[in-house]
Formats: C-alpha cells, structure tokens, sequence
C-alpha cells in the first residue's frame, strides 16, 4: 500500500515538474559527482515527524518555488540533475528524451540504460540518428518496458513533450495502465476534456 501511494506521489510530483510548469532539466552525462540535490534528515528515521532539510544546488530556481519539493524530491532520486552549468532551467520545455529518461530513472533502470550494452543498442526508429548518444540506451529500456507504443516509428528526441503524451509515459513506466484503464469513463472536470481523445 505505501510502495503505491510512493509512486502515485511521485508520479504527481514528475506530472507536474515536467509539464504543468515547463520545467526540465538535462539529462547528459558529466555530473556525476553533484546529483543536484543533498539531503540531511537531522538523524530522523522513515516515518519521523519533524523538519527535513533538502538543499537543492540549482541556482536558478527563484521564480520556481512552488515546485522546489517536486524538484527536490526527484534530484534526491537522480530522476533529475541538472545541467552541468548548475542550472535547472524551470522555465524550458522539456524534449520528449528528456522525459524518456526521467521515466526510465523514475523505473529504477538508470544503471542498465548506462551500461555499454543497452548504449550500443541499434535502435530502428527512422529518426535514430537524432538521439543524442548518451540516451541511447534510455530509449532501449523504455523500448524494453513498453513505454512506446507499437505505433511509434520515431523517437522525435528534441521535439516538446505534451502533457497527453508525458502522461502516458508516466503511466505506463508507474505500471499504472490497468488503474488507468479502469477509470476511462470518470468524467473529467478539464473544460478542456473533451479534447482528450478517446482512450487516453
């Protein structure tokens, strides 16, 4: 029951860093040292009431701090890093790599999608040669784990992740797809929902 409710917050928190506040954050190689986040829980164990101290290193989060516990949360997780320059960017989109490698991390799967096998995976969508080298192996394990759909012939690494397709992702690397499907009839209170299509 905890590990569930775990995911579902996490997955908000992803939801809505990534795409309710156009946030982002690189993904590349380089940075191993500083994982963008350092947390300190004053000796307290799981389940402790009292303050937490996370000190975020991105220097350019003033004007985002309604997400800083979402950002915190996922930089402590290394979903998140940053770029190398020690920024964030919360005002950029995020690319669609940029949200297949957040899922991919999100999954647990980091260390496989690092390793020398999955990066020298050959990938067969028609615009292969446009994802960067370090991703790669991202896209091979979120090929492996069925975050892309039999219909995707491309990977369409630079293009902008819309909210319908980043939650999709997010659904399907959360293995959320039978709750989801259950509740394909809840009625939506979007005023935009009727642009959803049928069977997202």
């Amino acid at each position: 029951m905890k590990k569930q409710f775990m995911k579902k917050l996490v997955a908000a928190g992803l939801v809505l860093t990534m795409v309710m506040g156009g946030a982002t954050a690189a993904f590349a190689k380089g940075n191993d040292n500083d994982k963008g986040s350092d947390k300190s829980n004053n000796g307290n164990k799981n389940g402790f009431k009292g303050n937490v101290e996370i000190r975020l290193n991105f220097n350019d989060l003033k004007n985002a701090e309604w997400a800083l516990r979402y950002i915190a949360s996922l930089a402590n997780k290394n979903v998140f890093e940053g770029y190398e320059d020690g920024t964030f960017k919360p005002d950029n989109s995020v690319s669609r790599i940029e949200a297949i490698t957040a899922a991919v991390r999100l999954m647990g799967l980091r260390d496989k999608a690092e390793s020398s096998a999955e990066m020298q995976t050959k990938l067969n969508f028609k615009d292969a040669d446009k994802v960067p080298s370090w991703a790669v192996g991202y896209v091979a394990v979120a090929l492996e784990n069925d975050l892309f759909t039999e219909n995707d012939d491309a990977v369409q690494p630079q293009k902008a992740a819309d909210r319908l397709w980043a939650t999709t992702l997010l659904v399907k690397a959360l293995k959320l797809e039978s709750e989801a499907k259950a509740k394909m009839n809840t009625t939506l209170t979007f005023k935009d929902a009727k642009q959803i299509p049928a069977g997202q």
